[in-house]
Parts: structure tokens; sequence; C-alpha cells
């Protein structure tokens, strides 16, 4: 029972991995117990909106095992039923039903991005030539600390090199050193020759996983300046707006 719920409650988090999310979804659509069992998570999580995140657990947790223990008739739940298995067919409801559980702090918020978008990079050759692309591999298998000394390397022969400096960056902020991500994504902020610059959204992703008081609040003024300027990743600026 306990393991149900931290396994519904690490999706609706976003702490799944990417096949643990399409098992999950798949196990909705094939199992109708279980499907009972998500939807009056949601249902829970609504009734306890009320309260801090640590209480809202607390008292899910309770309704949850008396909702099990003592066979209650569950025939409201069953109503959620045909919507949840659509969810497991249709990603749109399935993002849909995350809705129910928003990420509670800007830090989750973040580190859902870093989860999903920057354990891997990718670059187009440009300067920097095959020792960025030994960076990135580095990167890719998990090599931060050599990663970082290369993309370094390279900003110390060539110190305008915009993906060297991204690229630093965002090592910096896999490695939880905040300061100095923001001073490689603030020196980018600064260069308006870069046809793609996402500094400025990393910039506000820094500081959301910081999250240290005042950080929140500009990290919300970023956001906004990132979608009003049409800038890179308006999208997730935009959702995170509406969340935070």
């Amino acid at each position: 029972m306990t393991d149900s719920l931290e396994y519904i409650d690490n999706y609706f988090q976003g702490k799944s991995l990417p096949e643990e999310k399409k098992l999950f979804e798949q196990r909705i659509a094939e199992d109708p117990a279980f499907a009972e069992e998500v939807a009056f998570y949601l249902s829970a999580q609504q009734i306890g909106k009320e309260h801090l995140a640590e209480e809202k657990k607390k008292r899910f947790k309770e309704l949850y095992e008396q909702n099990n223990l003592s066979g209650a008739n569950k025939t409201p739940v069953r109503k959620f039923w045909p919507w949840l298995a659509a969810a497991a067919v249709i990603a749109g409801i399935v993002f849909g039903l995350v809705l129910f559980m928003k990420p509670s702090s800007p830090q989750q918020l973040a580190d859902q991005y870093i989860h999903q978008n920057l354990q891997t990079l990718h670059v187009s050759m440009g300067s920097g030539g095959d020792k960025l692309q030994t960076g990135l591999q580095l990167y890719n298998q998990g090599e931060l600390t050599d990663a970082l000394q290369q993309f370094e390397k390279i900003i110390r022969s060539d110190s305008v090199n915009a993906d060297a400096k991204k690229y630093a960056g965002i090592v910096y902020l896999r490695q939880q050193q905040y300061d100095k991500a923001l001073e490689y994504f603030q020196q980018l902020e600064k260069n308006t020759s870069l046809y793609s610059n996402p500094s400025l959204f990393y910039h506000a992703l820094t500081l959301m996983k910081r999250n240290q008081p005042g950080d929140k609040q500009e990290a919300k003024r970023l956001l906004n300046k990132v979608v009003q300027e049409n800038l890179d990743e308006k999208e997730s600026a935009r959702q995170w707006l509406n969340k935070l």
C-alpha cells in the first residue's frame, strides 16, 4: 500500500523516469483497480489542498489507508475511470492530470526541467569544434568535472565562445554551484548577437533551483521578460509563471 502511494506520488511530482511514466500510463489503461487508486489520490489531494505540503501528504495517507482497509464504497471513484483510461492514450489529458498536483516550489519545477532536458546535451558544430564535442561527450557520460574543464579550456582560449559558456554554466548548475552558473548565464545575456540565446531562461532556472530568499521573485521577473520578448524557452517560462 505504501509502495503504491509512493509510486503514484512520484508520477505526479514529476520524479518518475520517462520509461516509468510510460508504464504508469499503460497501467492506468489496463488495470481498473490501479486507476481507482489514482483517481482517489487526485480526489484526496483536492480535499487537502488548503493544507501545507507535508500536512497534505499525511492526510492523504490516512484517507488512502481508510479507503483500502475498510472496504469503503468506491463507486464514486469509478466515475473517473473513463477519463483516466483516456489519459493513458491521449498525452494531453495525462498532462492535464498533473495540474491537480502542481509542483509546490520553484525548486521542484527546476528539478523536473533539469531531469527532462539537461541530462544530455546536443550541439550544432560551431566555434570550439572537436574540443566542444569532447566536452559534450564527457557531459553525456556523466563526467561533469572533466566536461567542465574542457569547456573552460575553450573559454580561456576563446573568451567569446557562447556555446562553451552556456555548457559551463549548465555544468555548474548540475553541480549546484549556482553563483558560478549565474556568472556565465549573465555574461551570455549581454551578448545580443546570438541567434538562439536561452541564457535569460537558464538564469531564472538557476535561481529557482537555488531557491534562496528573493530568488523566486527575481526568477518570475526574468520569466516574464522571456515571455514578453519572445525569447528562447518562452513556452516553458509561460507554464512556470502559471505555477509560481
